[in-house]
């Protein structure tokens, strides 16, 4: 029996530390369109995995990364943290990621070597340690589209299209 109560407990603490593993998924093409590579593991070259000098743009969860030109964490790198990327070029990065790794929660990084911060936040919607959850019962949705409202109004003239997160405005309302 006690061995049958450790493994369980084994196994789920092994569930828990794989559910809040960073992440990175790297994009083909810009505003995260096109075919795309996830990992939560350092990857030494890409062209292992057919992705080599490919990545437009990418999304980080949890941790901080370090993305470089060259494989093997050679040539440029940039240190990316948690965020949504929808273009590599303004750091130099486009079509040229060839090795990517976790950046470690205790290392200290020169701001030089961070990129621009992420122009859009990303929600890691895993569940946290203590948060409640509620149960519900729905009874209809209602999607709402339209142009986000935008201060600054330069968003005002373009057009709500898929993937155009920045510039469109969904929102479901629970009825």
């Amino acid at each position: 029996m006690k061995t049958v109560l450790k493994t369980a407990l084994v196994l789920s603490a092994l569930a828990v530390t794989l559910h809040a593993t960073a992440q990175v998924t790297f994009y083909e093409n810009g505003g995260f369109q096109g075919r795309y590579f996830t990992t939560q593991n350092q990857v030494k070259n890409f062209e292992r995995y057919g992705f080599n000098d490919r990545a437009s743009s990418v999304v980080v969860l949890r941790d901080r990364w370090e993305v470089c030109q060259d494989a093997g964490y050679r040539g440029q790198c940039v240190v990316l943290r948690p965020g949504r990327y929808p273009s590599l070029a303004a750091m130099g990065m486009n079509d040229r990621v060839s090795s990517v790794r976790a950046v470690s929660a205790n290392s200290r990084v020169d701001d030089n070597r961070y990129a621009p911060p992420p122009p859009m936040p990303v929600y890691d919607n895993h569940r946290r340690p203590n948060e409640r959850l509620y149960r519900a019962n729905v009874t209809s949705v209602r999607a709402v589209v339209g142009q986000a409202n935008n201060a600054a109004g330069s968003n005002a003239n373009k057009s709500c299209r898929s993937g155009a997160v920045p510039t469109c405005l969904v929102r479901l309302l629970v009825l």
